[in-house]
C-alpha cells in the first residue's frame, strides 16, 4: 500500500517527466526522528523548488535523509531558505542543499539567518566557489561567532593600532569602534570583533591592514575628491565604487613603499594579478596606478574605463567603505577652521615682521612693508612636505604650531591655496586696521559694546574684536503664560515648596549667651567642668538665626537657530515656572537671551533686568522669545558677567541654558569657540561669579567638562525635566 507522499512524489514526477530512480542508496526508508517530516516528504518539497535543475545525476536524496535528523521547525526553515536562494541562483540553492544541512547543528536561528545572508553576499562578490567554501567552513564560522581563540576584539587591538597610527605621518587619527570599516578623515572606525580569518595572527594582520589603508586615504589624498566629480556618471553609486577600488590599488603601492611589512600583507589580501586578469582595461589601470607619482586624479580619470566590469571584482575585506558624506561633513569643518587659524597665525607673523623691517631710517621700500604678502616654498618628495614661508625677500621658518596647520592644509589640498595667503577677508592678516570698521556702521543706537576675544592659537586676546548689540525683546500678549501654568500645575507646586524651604532656612547657632533653646551638649560640658572644679562656660543656649538671603542670578538663554521648535517652547516654559518660584524666594534675578552672526553682530536680548519686576511686560517678552542666528558665547558671557558684577550680592550665579556648543558662521566653532568660551567663564569666576550650564546636547561630555568644570554642568536627555534641574542647581549653589 503506497503512502500519501509516495503517491504525491510519483504524481509529481510523472507531471514533470522525471523518471523514477532506483539507485538511491539503502532500501530502508529514512523517517523523522524528532517529530519532523520523513525523507520522502522532504525530498518532494526540495524537488519542487529545484525541479528545473535536477537530473539523473543531480538528486536531493542525501540532504533529505540528513534533514530527517532535525525537528519540524528546522526542516521548514531550511526548505524555505532553499526556495529563497532559488530566486537568486538554482545552482547555489542545489549546493546549499548538499553543504548547508550541517549548519543547523551549529547555529541558532538568528545566527543562521546572518550566515545565509553572508552566503548570498559571497556569491555575488566571488561566485559559487566562495559561497560553498563558507558553507563548508561552518565549524570555523560558528567558532568565530562564539569568540574563540581565533578572533580578536577591539579592546585587544585598538591600543596597538593607535600606537601604530601615532608613528605615521599626517594628522593624528582617533580609533573608535563601529559596525563598518571606514574613516571620516579624523577618526578611523573599526569593528568590535575580527574573526573572518583562521588564526588570531591573521585576524590581527587583517585589521592592521585596514587601519593602515584608512590612514593612507587621509595622507595620500583620496579625500581631495569632490562629490560633484561623480555627477557625470549615470550610475553615481557605481562610479564611487570604482573610484574606491582604483584608490585601493594606488594606495597599496604607496603603502608598500612606506611600510614593506604591511605591503606583504596587502599582496596576500588583494593580489594585483587577480585584478589584471579581469580585462585589458583593468590591466592598464593597475599599471598606471602602480606608478609612485600617481594621484587621486588618475583614479578619477580611470573610472570610465573599468566601471562596466566593476561587478566582476571581489570585495576586499580590508578596504572598508568609502563614505563621502561623512568625510565631507568632518573635512569641511576642519578646512574652515584650518583656514581661520592659518590666517590668524599669518596676522601675528605679519605684525612681527613689520616690526623687524622697521628701522630708524625707514626707506621707501620699508614704508610699503604693509603691502607685502606671504608666499609658500614647498618641497614635495613623495608626499613629504618641507614647508617654508617667504615674506618679500625674506625666508621664514614658520613656528611649530603654524607648521602643523600648514601641513594639515596641504594634506587636504596638496598645497596652500593662494587665497589663504592674501591679506584680505575675515580672519586674514591686517584685519585689525581701520579700513575694516569702515565697512560697518556701529554708530546707530543698537550698537553698545565691544569685547575682547581669546585666540588660543596666538595665546592672547584680540582687542575689541566683538561688536555686541543690546536689544529688548518686544512683548507679545498671548495665552502662553496661562497655558504653561495650567499644564504644569503639579510641577509648579513642587518648585514653590522647594524655594519656600530655601526662604525659611534657619541656622542653629550653638553656645550662645542667650537664645531660644538650651544647648544640651554645652550644658553637659559645663556640668562636667563644674564637678571637676573647672571654670564653667556660661554660653549654654542655642539661637535660631533666620539668615538674610543675598543672591543674584543671571539666566543666559540660548536663542540660536538650533533652538527652534520644541526646544524654544520648553525654554520659555521653564522660564515661566522659574520666575513664578523665584518670586516666592525673593532673590534678585535677570534673564537675557543671546545669539548673533559673526563677530560684528553679537547680540543679547533683554527679557528681564535685575531692577524690573516680574510683571506683564516681562511675561510678554518671554512669550516672544524666538530662535535667531548662531551661538557665539564668549562675548555674551563677558557682557552678562559685566552686568552681574555690578549687582550688590554676596552670591552671584550665571546659569546658561543652551542646546549645543559654541558656533558661528565665521569660524567660531571647534577648538577656537570652546577656548574663547572657557576663557570668558574663567574671567567670570575670577570676579566671584558661579557658572553653570544645562544642555540637551548628547555630545556635551566632549566639551562641557573642559569649559565649565567637571561638576558645573548637566546634560538633560528629556527636556521636560529642565525646570526641575534648574531648581536643583539653584538650590545647591545658593542655599
Amino acid at each position: 500500500m503506497k503512502s500519501f507522499w509516495d503517491k504525491a512524489i510519483e504524481k509529481h514526477r510523472k507531471g514533470k517527466g522525471i523518471k523514477a530512480r532506483t539507485n538511491r542508496g539503502p532500501k530502508t526508508k529514512a523517517s523523522a526522528i524528532y517529530g519532523g517530516m520523513g525523507e520522502r516528504e522532504i525530498q518532494l518539497r526540495l524537488e519542487i523548488h529545484l525541479e528545473d535543475f535536477l537530473s539523473t545525476k543531480k538528486s536531493v536524496l542525501s540532504p533529505a535523509k540528513a534533514l530527517c535528523m532535525f525537528n519540524m521547525q528546522d526542516q521548514e526553515r531550511f526548505i524555505d531558505t532553499v526556495g529563497n536562494i532559488c530566486d537568486i541562483d538554482m545552482e547555489l540553492a542545489y549546493n546549499f542543499c548538499h553543504h548547508g544541512v550541517e549548519s543547523l547543528k551549529h547555529l541558532d536561528e538568528s545566527q543562521w539567518e546572518i550566515w545565509v545572508t553572508e552566503i548570498t553576499k559571497n556569491y555575488r562578490n566571488g561566485g559559487i566557489d566562495k559561497s560553498v567554501q563558507l558553507m563548508n567552513d561552518i565549524v570555523f564560522y560558528s567558532n568565530s561567532l562564539a569568540g574563540t581563540a581565533t578572533s580578536i576584539d577591539f579592546s585587544e587591538f585598538s591600543k596597538t593600532i593607535e600606537s601604530l597610527l601615532t608613528g605615521l605621518n599626517g594628522r593624528p587619527l582617533k580609533v573608535e569602534v563601529a559596525e563598518e570599516i571606514y574613516t571620516d578623515t579624523e577618526t578611523i572606525y573599526l569593528p568590535e570583533r575580527v574573526s573572518s580569518e583562521r588564526t588570531k595572527e591573521e585576524n590581527f594582520h587583517l585589521i592592521k591592514a585596514s587601519a593602515i589603508h584608512l590612514w593612507a586615504q587621509t595622507y595620500f589624498g583620496t579625500w581631495r575628491v569632490d562629490k560633484d566629480d561623480f555627477n557625470e556618471f549615470e550610475n553615481k553609486e557605481k562610479a564611487i565604487k570604482a573610484y574606491h577600488l582604483l584608490e585601493t590599488v594606488r594606495l597599496d603601492e604607496k603603502i608598500k613603499k612606506e611600510l614593506p611589512g604591511v605591503g606583504r600583507i596587502l599582496d596576500k589580501l588583494n593580489p594585483k594579478k587577480q585584478l589584471k586578469s579581469i580585462s585589458k582595461n583593468f590591466n592598464n589601470a593597475v599599471n598606471t596606478l602602480s606608478d609612485q607619482s600617481s594621484t587621486y586624479k588618475e583614479s578619477l580619470n580611470l573610472i570610465s574605463s573599468i566601471i562596466n566590469d566593476i561587478d566582476k571584482v571581489p570585495s576586499s575585506q580590508y578596504a572598508g567603505n568609502l563614505k563621502l558624506d561623512s568625510a565631507s561633513l568632518v573635512a569641511d569643518e576642519r578646512i574652515n577652521q584650518d583656514k581661520i587659524n592659518f590666517e590668524k597665525a599669518l596676522d601675528e607673523l605679519h605684525e612681527q615682521w613689520k616690526e623687524v623691517e622697521k628701522a630708524p631710517e625707514e626707506s621707501s621700500e620699508n614704508e610699503n612693508s604693509n603691502d607685502k604678502t606671504f608666499s609658500v616654498s614647498k618641497e614635495n618628495n613623495d608626499n613629504e612636505y618641507d614647508v617654508a614661508l617667504e615674506f618679500g625677500d625674506s625666508n621664514i621658518t614658520p613656528p611649530e604650531n603654524m607648521k602643523q596647520i600648514m601641513e594639515s592644509i596641504i594634506q587636504d589640498f596638496g598645497e596652500i591655496p593662494e587665497d589663504y595667503l592674501e591679506p584680505a577677508g575675515e580672519g586674514g592678516y591686517d584685519t585689525d586696521n581701520e579700513n575694516e570698521d569702515s565697512e560697518h556702521d556701529y554708530g546707530n543706537s543698537d550698537y553698545n559694546f565691544t569685547y575682547n576675544e581669546w585666540d588660543h592659537a596666538r595665546q592672547k586676546y584680540r582687542k575689541d574684536w566683538c561688536k555686541l548689540n543690546v536689544k529688548t525683546i518686544e512683548g507679545v500678549n498671548n495665552n502662553f503664560i496661562n497655558e504653561t501654568l495650567s499644564k504644569h500645575r503639579g510641577l509648579l507646586k513642587n518648585l514653590n515648596r522647594t524655594f519656600e524651604a530655601l526662604r525659611e532656612d534657619e541656622k542653629r547657632l550653638r553656645k550662645q549667651n542667650y537664645g531660644d533653646d538650651i544647648d544640651l551638649d554645652a550644658f553637659i560640658d559645663a556640668y562636667i567642668d563644674l564637678k571637676q572644679g573647672k571654670e564653667v562656660d556660661e554660653k549654654l543656649f542655642i539661637k535660631l538665626n533666620k539668615t538674610e538671603r543675598n543672591v543674584a542670578v543671571m539666566f543666559m538663554v540660548d536663542m540660536s537657530g538650533s533652538t527652534s521648535g520644541w526646544i524654544n517652547k520648553m525654554e520659555k516654559e521653564s522660564l515661566v515656572l522659574l520666575c513664578e518660584s523665584l518670586e516666592v524666594l525673593g532673590d534678585t534675578y535677570a534673564i537675557y537671551g543671546f545669539s548673533g552672526k559673526t563677530r560684528n553682530l553679537c547680540e543679547v536680548y533683554k527679557i528681564k533686568d535685575f531692577e524690573e519686576k516680574y510683571d506683564s511686560s516681562v511675561k510678554n517678552r518671554i512669550c516672544n522669545i524666538e530662535a535667531m542666528d548662531y551661538t557665539r558665547m564668549g562675548a555674551s558671557i563677558r557682557h552678562l558677567t559685566m552686568l552681574l558684577s555690578k549687582v550688590e550680592a554676596k552670591t552671584k550665579l550665571l546659569i546658561t541654558l543652551s542646546d549645543g556648543k559654541p558656533d558661528d558662521v565665521d569660524g567660531y566653532r571647534g577648538t577656537y569657540g570652546i577656548e574663547d568660551t572657557k576663557k570668558a567663564l574663567i574671567e567670570a569666576r575670577f570676579l566671584g561669579i558661579h557658572t553653570y550650564c544645562i544642555t540637551i546636547d548628547e555630545k556635551a561630555m566632549d566639551y562641557l567638562p573642559y569649559m565649565y568644570g567637571k561638576t558645573n554642568f548637566a546634560v538633560i536627555n528629556q527636556v521636560d525635566k529642565l525646570p526641575i534641574k534648574v531648581s536643583d542647581i539653584y538650590r545647591k549653589i545658593t542655599a
